[in-house]
């Protein structure tokens, strides 16, 4: 009888042992937690790229059972169901020695499919849209200022002018939340790859690392969906018809964010070719983040590299 590898087992156990403590701390331990709960697939991610995926996939069913056991069903539902299949699909890609860009797509779809079963397992076991309560967290917060700025004598026509500005940016939150998902999946996974990357590089695995961020690039297609979206939002807006226009909404977000990050990336590669000292870095990027017009001008001209490749990224380069 062929016996089971001994270096598998033992590494996966003791990997499994630091996911549950992981949860643990996510659980009860404050402001640290709410960080050790990100990272929660780091030790998955590391075994599949030792062992490969199936060992990866013993560890998440083992930590899940011994999770519910410890704590609650619901809680192991959040946490490995919420996180184990970006662990999954990280180490998958990482052992298979795919580019920092497709595992970060692989890894950011299993992080979205995760989110959405949690979302429908929650909503199946306790019987309401979870969402509900971020909406609901919002409008709540927005009463509690509402009545603190009267507690502390604000006038009512002050009042009312306040809520009437408030309540559209509520609704606008409601809307694209969708978006707000899609975003934090790539931000898991981006969070996870590099925490895992540098752990690995520790073990003596080489991980591609992303490129230096002033010749990042996102997607061509960034453009085109702009596009869509800002169509969408004329034609669901002029025809009263509400699906499609939440759908351009959130198109438009998440474009916008992309086009932000590109503009953001052709900034860093100017202040390095025109050397730029970092005081004047800093004022130019305090302006960025506090002004919405340099803003503006940041995903503009995110939106004038992806189309005419100022930084030429895309032609041929001598190294």
């Amino acid at each position: 009888m062929q016996k089971a590898p001994v270096r598998p087992i033992v590494e996966g156990g003791i990997l499994t042992a630091v996911a549950i403590i992981f949860a643990l701390i996510s659980t009860y331990v404050p402001v640290i937690g709410a960080f050790v709960n990100l990272i929660w697939p780091v030790p998955i991610v590391l075994l599949g790229v030792r062992h490969g995926y199936k060992w990866s996939i013993l560890a998440v069913v083992a930590s899940g059972i011994i999770i519910a056991l410890l704590m609650h069903p619901l809680t192991a539902v959040s946490v490995v169901v919420g996180f184990g299949l970006i662990g999954i699909a990280l180490g998958y890609a990482l052992r298979q020695g795919f580019s920092p860009a497709k595992t970060l797509a692989l890894g950011s779809a299993a992080s979205l499919v995760s989110k959405a079963a949690v979302i429908a397992i929650t909503a199946a076991v306790m019987g309401f849209n979870p969402l509900n309560l971020q909406t609901e967290a919002m409008v709540k917060g927005l009463e509690q200022a509402m009545a603190f700025y009267r507690s502390m004598g604000m006038k009512a026509e002050d009042l009312a002018q306040m809520e009437t500005a408030m309540r559209p940016m509520i609704d606008l939150m409601k809307i694209i939340l969708p978006a707000g998902f899609v975003l934090a999946a790539v931000v898991d996974t981006f969070l996870n790859f590099q925490v895992a990357k540098a752990i690995l590089g520790r073990l003596g695995h080489r991980v591609e690392p992303f490129p230096p961020f002033r010749h990042w690039t996102v997607p061509r297609v960034t453009i085109y969906g702009l596009v869509v979206s800002l169509v969408a939002l004329y034609w669901g807006k002029s025809r009263e018809l509400e699906l499609l226009y939440n759908a351009g909404m959130n198109l438009q977000v998440i474009a916008t964010m992309l086009l932000a990050v590109q503009g953001m990336a052709v900034f860093y590669f100017l202040t390095d070719k025109y050397k730029l000292s970092r005081l004047a870095r800093g004022i130019i990027l305090f302006l960025i983040f506090s002004n919405g017009i340099f803003m503006q001008a940041i995903i503009i001209g995110g939106a004038f590299d992806l189309i005419f490749d100022y930084r030429q990224l895309r032609a041929p380069r001598l190294e």
